[in-house]
């Protein structure tokens, strides 16, 4: 069979070029860091040559981004913005902002409070618009590209903002912080849906290490936050007590993995699922639960998931039982169960995979994970 070749990026960051990427994937040349660094967390710099052939303006064509000296100049916001964010900041308040997360007191925040709170701090601005271009990519098919680079050029222009304001961290900017990772949180799920790009083990683990670090300035302020509107964030999604005697389905899918695991670790994160999935039984701000669990596992867990241990692994690959569920109703989280799913089975031997009963595993997390979102669907109809 003939060979295929494919064209590198000629323009692209050194690491691109390192790397040799594909057309498929190749940098998108966005500055100051192309989307595939920003993604995989790499060191991202541009040879003299190249760069001074970035230097023109680029506000006339939204899909290129402006110099980094504008994302760290809080003072002049509006040397950011073009037409194209406009028609991005009109969807966001009458679409994006409703289909984030569920009940009145979300809608409100991010409809109404989040917008007022953005007037004076640009980095919710980029923030919105860069969650709110994803949006578009994922339901506009057709202008995919288009929009993804916007996504791109204004979470490149926010996220060195956002590590300057953790680095420094006050109660004066706590809440902006906090709102802000949220925003991010949402853009790092989201993206590689658009991106059509499969991650893998040690990629998804490094998106979900910034939504970890994160939520630690939310909890040393958080007496500050119960005083803003980001309160809700601290609030359980759980509306109502987890009743004895409820449905045991939820608590019937981890018996098999608990038969399983012998590390203290991996029984406290087994414990904290079990948690998460009597409160999506019962409650109603499922995408919360769906992406919270990730971020809030401690911390031997979490080594022991980054050591690549098959046990972690495997109760990695249970969280999906709350992933695949939400994904019908939430968009933001689409595609990630298989994603997860994929790039466990990847990091695997087969020697470990059988020695694990990976197959019998996934066949149980599936059909688990559709069982709960019938049950959901039919006790909230």
């Amino acid at each position: 069979m003939p060979r295929q070749f494919h064209r590198k990026s000629r323009l692209g960051c050194s690491e691109c070029r390192k790397r040799r990427i594909k057309l498929a994937n190749q940098c998108d040349e966005g500055e100051p860091s192309c989307g595939r660094c920003v993604r995989t967390r790499s060191d991202c710099h541009y040879p003299c040559v190249e760069s001074d052939l970035k230097s023109s303006p680029a506000t006339s064509n939204p899909s290129k981004t402006p110099s980094s000296s504008v994302a760290r100049d809080l003072s002049a916001p509006q040397s950011s913005f073009d037409l194209f964010d406009i028609t991005l900041m009109h969807h966001y308040v009458i679409n994006t902002s409703e289909h984030l997360f569920m009940g009145a007191q979300q809608k409100k925040l991010w409809q109404q409070e989040i917008p007022a709170l953005a007037a004076s701090n640009v980095i919710l601005v980029h923030g919105f618009l860069a969650v709110t271009a994803i949006h578009c990519a994922w339901k506009e098919t057709v202008r995919r590209d288009l929009f993804r680079s916007r996504a791109i050029h204004h979470h490149g222009l926010s996220l060195p903002i956002f590590q300057e304001m953790v680095f420094s961290a006050s109660s004066e900017t706590a809440e902006v912080i906090v709102a802000y990772s949220v925003l991010l949180s949402i853009w790092i799920y989201a993206f590689p849906e658009i991106a059509a790009e499969q991650q893998s083990l040690d990629d998804i683990l490094s998106t979900i290490e910034v939504i970890r670090c994160s939520r630690t300035v939310a909890h040393l302020y958080r007496e500050v936050i119960k005083e803003t509107p980001m309160r809700v964030f601290l609030n359980s999604p759980l509306l109502e007590p987890i009743l004895e005697g409820q449905d045991s389905s939820a608590c019937q899918m981890l018996q098999f993995l608990r038969g399983q695991v012998s590390h203290q670790s991996d029984k406290n994160a087994i414990q904290q699922l079990q948690i998460f999935l009597d409160q999506y039984m019962t409650g109603y701000d499922y995408n919360r639960l769906a992406a919270t669990w990730m971020a809030s596992v401690d911390k031997g867990y979490w080594a022991r998931l980054r050591d690549h241990h098959p046990n972690a692994i495997l109760v990695f690959a249970y969280s999906t039982l709350l992933i695949r569920a939400s994904e019908h109703e939430c968009w933001w989280v689409s595609g990630w169960s298989g994603r997860i799913l994929q790039a466990c089975s990847a990091i695997m031997s087969e020697e470990v995979k059988t020695t694990i009963n990976w197959i019998k595993h996934k066949a149980w997390i599936l059909a688990g994970a559709e069982k709960l979102a019938n049950t959901v669907r039919w006790r909230h109809r």
